[in-house]
């Protein structure tokens, strides 16, 4: 991705100092970033000190830009500072693999939802085993959510994905979800799209004209899937 794709680009040239102060930065972040877990404290403090050190030097806007060259987990570990935390609200994420299998990368999609919102890629699949499931919702099977009512089941709320306005990819499988979820189909730059196995999510083809962008579209074993597939996807 280039600087010209980042929003946070935008505003003017940058000085030829800035630039290098940038480059230098970004090398620094992606040889202290890749460091083995072992090694992630003294890395962090490392981190830390180059946030002090480039404070005067960088606006958030500028750290955006060099955040928009490392991955989704690199950047969250690289929030060291009010500056790069504003930053990171800012940085359009390159994409790349997050996939939510489970409670604890739920939990990391949530945060990500409000620290880290233009990631570009999301794969949602089941929550793992146990009683863990999404949030009904509108005109869910009323079987279904009584059983689950009825197993105290662990429910998660889907809809923080809404917060993601620059998903490119998004795919759903095997989720447990239940009736419809209109948040689902806001994301006006979604060029692929698959959802599969979703037996109890209810949605209609017509609600793809909500993606302009769409190239790409899986949609095998849904059982409440209805409408006519839309001409060019």
């Amino acid at each position: 991705m280039s600087c010209n794709d980042n929003p946070a680009a935008a505003g003017g040239d940058l000085s030829p100092m800035t630039v290098i102060v940038m480059l230098m930065l970004t090398m620094f972040l992606h040889h202290l970033l890749r460091r083995p877990r072992a090694r992630e404290a003294k890395a962090k403090n490392n981190i830390v000190r180059l946030a002090d050190d480039t404070a005067e030097q960088l606006s958030v806007d500028e750290v955006a830009i060099i955040f928009g060259y490392l991955l989704h987990q690199d950047i969250m570990r690289a929030r060291v500072c009010k500056t790069w935390r504003e930053a990171a609200k800012k940085a359009i994420v390159p994409p790349s693999d997050f996939v939510v299998d489970g409670v604890r990368s739920y939990n990391a999609m949530r945060v990500m939802s409000t620290a880290l919102p233009n990631i570009q890629q999301l794969s949602i699949y089941d929550l793992g085993h146990g009683l863990d499931i999404f949030t009904n919702g509108e005109d869910p099977d009323e079987e279904r959510a009584a059983a689950a009512e009825t197993a105290s089941y662990t429910t998660h709320d889907i809809n923080i994905i809404s917060n993601f306005r620059k998903l490119r990819v998004l795919e759903i499988l095997n989720a447990p979800l239940n009736g419809r979820y209109p948040s689902l189909f806001h994301f006006p730059h979604l060029q692929r799209l698959a959802i599969t196995y979703c037996h109890n999510l209810k949605w209609d083809l017509d609600m793809l004209a909500s993606f302009p962008l769409l190239k790409e579209l899986d949609c095998s074993s849904n059982h409440h899937l209805t409408g006519k597939a839309i001409s060019g996807v």
